[in-house]
């Protein structure tokens, strides 16, 4: 099969079927029936609106070559959170990454997340730059045109992100390790040399403020919004360490809380109907992708030992406690560790009842790309690290997830809510650890994490990686090596990620 380098892909063919009805109907209940060149398929309301479904589609695994969800299981793996299932456990890229020593050259896996999310912003950038071409009076309300163009842009930002955080120093907004972001369909083989990282961020917040403006308030959770687009905004300075900007956008995002984007009422609420599409309806995403086991694109099938099982480690930590001027108190609590983890008799370890596998009912799953609670966990971060103290808006902040999970606010210690003696130190270890708690095995954002609050302790200094997992001591493995098919398709454009040229 022919290696794709992630800039040589070929003109994008986009989905397009007959039946205008479809267009009303949920991301995955779309038929295509046949496909066209972009630049000439997209032309009316309606092929628009199905190469935007393509798009979507690059998240779902039933896309060929797709980055899912491999991309949001090897980070956990990589902090040793969860571990490769017995059936991998002995190939090579997957044995690295479990040593944190990833391997460059004939890989599958990172190859795959690598190519697939190019081919996804190449599908949005046809997307993009056709529909900039129509008219207004073409759309029904003429406002969709814009609209369209904003869900592809938030897309875009999205899949820059993915891949900065993944195959560049996303840490370190001095770095030149950045990636090469695309913002034209790919139309020739031409190679391009890659930006910085603040290049990057700057290129993804572009984006993200077009979004925030023009995007839909809400179609259905499956799509992109403005609400999420600001909630990735937030999460984009708190990589960049612009806190105070960071807490005031994930601010805003609190206080206009409302029906449709606002905390489910229990931590359990949001997981527990897997035999509905109720589930795809939660309050609390902000956007995330459809999955069900059937059709082979649920995380459960993946995470319940077929590739990952999660570890004894986890369930050690987040069932662990934290001593606060002498006080003890438990991470967890039972609705997000007894509740939710159980123990995996076909593979070792444990597996989540927060998809649905053959150990669990139902049918439905959903990738979740952010909900509401990270939102009040960036923020409680964001505010103490700008303040360099802990305020009563941040402790609130982090507090109010705790206490949805169960705490009580008893002051005599067990699983209870922080109190106002905590130190700053103490606040921001908090603050990983429920993160740890709260959105474990949802997308790997915890393992970006311990890297962002090691290099802000300074590599080999304070709080270190190494702390978690004893294999990830070398802070150029965090990330992971731009596969050596690419580079040399690209005649070496391409620069590879220090620690992996030899």
């Amino acid at each position: 099969m022919k290696k794709i380098l992630y800039k040589y892909i070929s003109v994008l063919t986009i989905l397009v079927t007959i039946y205008s009805c479809q267009l009303t109907e949920e991301l995955d209940d779309y038929e295509p029936l046949y496909s066209l060149d972009a630049e000439d398929a997209i032309d009316t309301q309606e092929t628009a609106e199905l190469a935007l479904v393509g798009a979507y589609s690059g998240f779902t695994q039933r896309s060929l070559g797709s980055p899912f969800p491999d991309m949001f299981i090897i980070p956990d793996v990589l902090s040793g959170y969860s571990t490769v299932g017995r059936i991998f456990s002995s190939d090579p890229e997957e044995a690295a990454f479990i040593q944190n020593d990833p391997i460059s050259t004939g890989t599958v896996r990172t190859l795959n997340i690598y190519t697939g999310l190019y081919e996804f912003i190449n599908r949005t950038n046809w997307i993009i730059s056709t529909v900039e071409g129509l008219d207004d009076d073409i759309f029904e309300p003429q406002v969709r045109r814009t609209e369209i163009i904003a869900e592809a842009k938030i897309l875009r930002a999205l899949g820059h992100f993915y891949l900065l955080r993944n195959f560049g120093q996303f840490y370190d907004i001095n770095s030149k390790y950045g990636i090469n972001t695309r913002l034209e369909p790919a139309k020739s083989a031409e190679a391009y040399s890659r930006d910085s990282v603040l290049e990057t961020y700057e290129t993804i917040l572009n984006d993200l403020e077009y979004g925030i403006e023009n995007g839909p308030s809400l179609r259905t959770k499956g799509y992109t919004n403005s609400t999420f687009a600001k909630g990735l905004k937030a999460r984009v300075l708190l990589y960049m360490q612009r806190y105070s900007e960071a807490a005031i956008v994930a601010k805003e995002i609190i206080e206009s809380s409302n029906s449709n984007f606002s905390l489910e009422p229990t931590f359990l609420s949001i997981f527990d109907d897997h035999e509905s599409s109720v589930i795809f309806q939660s309050s609390e995403i902000l956007f995330g992708t459809r999955g069900e086991p059937a059709a082979t694109i649920g995380m459960g099938s993946y995470y319940s030992g077929f590739f990952a099982t999660i570890t004894q480690d986890y369930l050690d930590a987040v069932n662990g406690s934290l001593n606060v001027n002498g006080q003890t108190i438990n991470i967890g609590g039972s609705e997000r560790t007894e509740e939710i983890f159980f123990p995996n008799s076909s593979y070792g370890g444990y597996y989540s009842t927060k998809y649905t596998s053959n150990f669990t009912d139902g049918d439905y799953d959903m990738i979740y790309h952010m909900r509401m609670a990270e939102v009040y966990l960036i923020f409680a971060e964001a505010n103490a690290r700008a303040n360099n103290m802990v305020k009563p808006e941040a402790l609130e902040a982090l507090n109010t997830i705790r206490l949805r999970a169960g705490a009580t606010s008893t002051g005599e210690g067990g699983f209870e809510k922080y109190t106002t003696t905590i130190s700053l130190d103490q606040f921001l270890t908090a603050v990983r650890y429920e993160k740890l708690a709260e959105l474990y095995s949802e997308g790997g954002e915890t393992w970006y994490d311990l890297i962002r609050y090691d290099y802000s302790d300074g590599f080999n200094s304070g709080f270190q990686v190494s702390d978690v997992k004893a294999s990830a001591t070398d802070p150029e493995k965090f990330i992971l090596p731009i596969p050596t098919e690419t580079i040399d398709a690209g005649g070496n454009m391409i620069v590879q990620n220090p620690g992996y040229d030899d």
